[in-house]
């Protein structure tokens, strides 16, 4: 329907400047014939001097014959202002006093033409030899033959224009038809998957613009794939998760159930697992709403300077010990005072599990590395230990949720696979980011950058 209701206006807009245009040519092509008349009258005017009188004389006849055809009405003016012909014969001999006529007799103007009802007068001055003006012609022309001639064309545009709209209302139902019909294949695709799994959307378009909106649904349909995917894995490692601290105390009630006068020693042995699988269970749910709280995009930051420098040297302070069991050496280097718009709690927990990250899975008599740098617009902060490493096949997924590089390691050290995950949630509601280098045997560093102005 647009595009007819365009197509029709556009169209009449068309019709109505081409109509207009041939009006006004018309006019001017007959003026311009009156005028070129009046002239050739003019000359054989001065040739007789101004001398018409006898109803037997050729030029008294043939502005009889003019005024007839044009059916109109023709004055010759004298110098004195004497009217020596009128072919009405009302004005004969009598003098005018006519305004544009004395206007054009004195040189004040060219000529005169107006426009009165469906007539046009044409005042046009009798020139000499000399150029010295003898004279003045008025002609009255009817224009009545092009208003005839105009209402014809009128029609014909009216013929045209109902053609035409039939012809646009046929080419808007063929285009509609064929540019819908991909929309229709396109929705009754996106209404079949819906009911089915994700998959690919797999149909040719005609138009680029559904190619492009196929392209990206395509894209998005692999993100909504890849989205699922995850989901259903974290719930599924979720599950087993917590699953499995339970199952364990389970068995050991179990197994404490089952006998009869069992010795003080193996009930407060049993009893000590169950605690160590009761802390276990406990860490996973904190770190769960840890990360639950980290992926709320609306999720409070307690913004305020904090110095790194303090904030660094407060976390080895606390890991120190632990590092000490093993004989890991922990250094921390500072190359200036930093101070950083930051939430403390936050970022607190981030390096906190860089740097125990560092050290559990570090070899025993191993060192750990922690640097802190900054330039005019961000703080940088390295951790780097020479331990087991990070398989290159695995560093993409360190960061995913219950990733684990090493299973059987991780829950030695009481991992839970969501230190990283929480880690990078953290540093990303700072507007920052983390970056990983690691080779098997040599080691891993990790690479932290935030701004020091923190920004909504």
């Amino acid at each position: 329907m647009s595009f007819f209701l365009l197509s029709l206006l556009l169209m009449l807009v068309f019709l109505y400047l081409l109509q207009k245009s041939y009006n006004e040519k018309t006019v001017e092509e007959k003026l311009k014939l009156v005028q070129n008349q009046c002239s050739i009258l003019s000359n054989q005017i001065l040739v007789n001097q101004f001398t018409i009188e006898s109803t037997q004389d050729n030029l008294n006849v043939e502005i009889d014959q003019l005024a007839n055809v044009w059916e109109g009405r023709i004055l010759v003016i004298d110098s004195k202002y004497k009217i020596v012909k009128d072919t009405y014969t009302i004005d004969q001999d009598n003098y005018i006093l006519y305004d544009e006529a004395i206007l054009v007799m004195r040189g004040e103007k060219d000529r005169n033409i107006r426009m009165v009802d469906d007539y046009a007068e044409i005042v046009q001055p009798i020139i000499n030899a000399d150029k010295m003006i003898s004279g003045v012609m008025i002609a009255t022309v009817s224009m009545k033959d092009l208003e005839e001639t105009n209402s014809f064309i009128a029609g014909q545009a009216q013929v045209m224009l109902v053609l035409f709209s039939i012809l646009a209302l046929i080419a808007a139902f063929i285009i509609c038809r064929v540019s819908v019909k991909d929309t229709k294949r396109l929705n009754r695709s996106i209404t079949e998957m819906g009911e089915g799994t994700l998959g690919k959307l797999e149909m040719k378009a005609r138009f680029n613009e559904n190619r492009q909106l196929i392209e990206s649904f395509n894209v998005l349909l692999e993100q909504m794939r890849v989205l699922e995917d995850s989901r259903q894995e974290f719930v599924s490692n979720v599950s087993h998760e917590l699953k499995t601290p339970i199952t364990s105390m389970k068995v050991l009630a179990d197994s404490l159930l089952m006998q009869e006068d069992v010795p003080a020693e193996m009930y407060r042995e049993f009893m000590s697992d169950m605690v160590e699988e009761i802390d276990r269970e406990n860490k996973i749910i904190n770190d769960l709403l840890t990360l639950v709280k980290m992926d709320k995009k609306a999720a409070q930051m307690n913004v305020q300077p904090v110095n790194i420098n303090a904030l660094l040297e407060l976390l080895l302070k606390r890991i120190k010990p632990l590092a000490a069991k093993r004989n890991i050496e922990v250094v921390f280097e500072s190359f200036r005072e930093v101070v950083g718009e930051v939430d403390e709690v936050k970022l607190s927990l981030a390096l906190s599990n860089l740097i125990e990250n560092a050290v559990k899975y570090n070899n025993d008599g191993g060192n750990v590395h922690v640097s802190l740098n900054a330039d005019h617009k961000f703080f940088y902060i390295k951790v780097q230990d020479n331990g087991v490493g990070i398989p290159e096949e695995c560093q993409s997924q360190v960061f995913e949720r219950f990733y684990r590089v090493d299973k059987a390691r991780s829950r030695e050290t009481g991992g839970t696979g969501l230190g990283l995950a929480i880690t990078r949630n953290a540093i990303l509601v700072h507007k920052g980011a983390i970056k990983l280098y690691s080779q098997v045997g040599e080691g891993t560093t990790f690479t932290v950058r935030i701004p020091l102005k923190y920004v909504n």
